[in-house]
């Protein structure tokens, strides 16, 4: 009968998981990358990358049901990703509260040809 191991969880945002729980990750994923592409993980010496399922900057919990192991082509793709998704929901949010960047002024001429610079407030 094996025994039951409880789940690893960061004490914050930065922890890094244990040698331990990046095992147990990648044997829990059967030596494949999480992503769904198929391809085995650690081929030809390729980097084994442990990433978080829902990113830690869209609500996702530092936990060892959050972490995946990844390939590191596979890992920059979702991680390009998710920094678009963060974004796209902090612009959305920004709009819907009402903050919005202050418009520049452009400096123009007059009619005699000198220019005019806004003054900065």
């Amino acid at each position: 009968m094996t025994r039951s191991v409880p789940e690893w969880i960061g004490a914050n945002d930065d922890t890094q998981p244990p040698p331990r729980v990046k095992e147990r990750i990648v044997l829990r994923q059967d030596y494949i990358c999480g992503c769904g592409c198929g391809m085995e993980l650690g081929r030809c010496g390729e980097a084994i990358e442990f990433d978080h399922t829902q990113a830690l900057a869209n609500g996702g919990e530092n936990r060892e049901s959050n972490l995946r192991a990844l390939r590191r082509p596979c890992h920059q793709i979702k991680t390009r990703a998710d920094v678009g998704e963060k974004s796209r929901v902090s612009r959305k949010r920004k709009a819907h509260l009402g903050f919005k960047p202050k418009k520049r002024k452009i400096p123009y001429r007059k009619f005699d040809n000198t220019p005019v610079w806004p003054k900065r407030n």
